[in-house]
């Protein structure tokens, strides 16, 4: 088994919330059997070639995008195999993101911003050093202030998650939000307010699981 953490910082100045939860899922993989969308894969290339990324941040910032790009592609070829796979995701929560994702049309691609990508970096290495789950770090620095000395002026908002190192089931966890009834990171996700996005994927002190950053940007 392993455990799935959560944690939420919407910043939509001059307002911010946050929360985090855990889930546990059954240890076993899940690969949906699905043919990769060209043009996003393309898009992706483009958008992360030689900035160091690795396989599982590139998949994650793959299917940010597919599930923005083609909310009910997302629901037909991942999330209902998904759920299938692991009933025990099958809830409130589950029903209430089919039933958004169902309603949603293209809510445009997120570009790769730089700045966001070291905020995330130097955030998610922190993480891993100390083995919290926070968005102030070591340092006492809040998000607010972490933006602001990585040069973002627009607002913005964080999802952490930490468990496997997949990029999709990491998506699949933050738009479920289990036990977050606000549904703040499935929010980000599908926000048409955010066009530009970057994260990090961070090793655990053990190398058992992952500490992964994602910071959105607006227009």
């Amino acid at each position: 088994m392993f455990h799935v953490k959560h944690v939420l910082l919407i910043l939509l100045l001059p307002v911010f919330s946050w929360g985090q939860s855990q889930f546990v899922l059954q240890d076993k993989p899940f690969s949906p059997n699905i043919d990769t969308n060209r043009a996003i894969f393309q898009f992706v290339e483009e958008q992360l070639r030689g900035k160091g990324f690795t396989v599982q941040e590139k998949m994650f910032f793959y299917y940010v995008q597919a599930v923005r790009l083609d909310p009910k592609g997302f629901v037909r070829n991942i999330l209902d195999p998904f759920l299938q796979a692991f009933p025990e995701a099958v809830g409130p929560e589950s029903r209430s993101l089919k039933e958004e994702l169902l309603s949603t049309r293209d809510l445009g691609r997120l570009y790769f911003n730089p700045q966001l990508r070291e905020i995330a970096l130097e955030h998610a290495s922190d993480l891993a050093l100390t083995g919290n789950i926070s968005h102030t770090d070591s340092k006492g620095r809040a998000f607010q202030q972490r933006i602001r000395n990585g040069g973002f002026t627009k607002c913005a908002a964080e999802n952490i998650y930490t468990g496997k190192n997949e990029g999709l089931l990491a998506v699949l966890m933050l738009l479920l939000d289990i036990g977050l009834p606000s549904a703040g990171h499935r929010k980000n996700l599908l926000s048409p307010n955010f066009a530009q996005m970057s994260l990090s994927i961070r090793p655990s002190a053990n190398g058992q699981s992952i500490y992964l950053v994602q910071i959105f940007g607006c227009r």
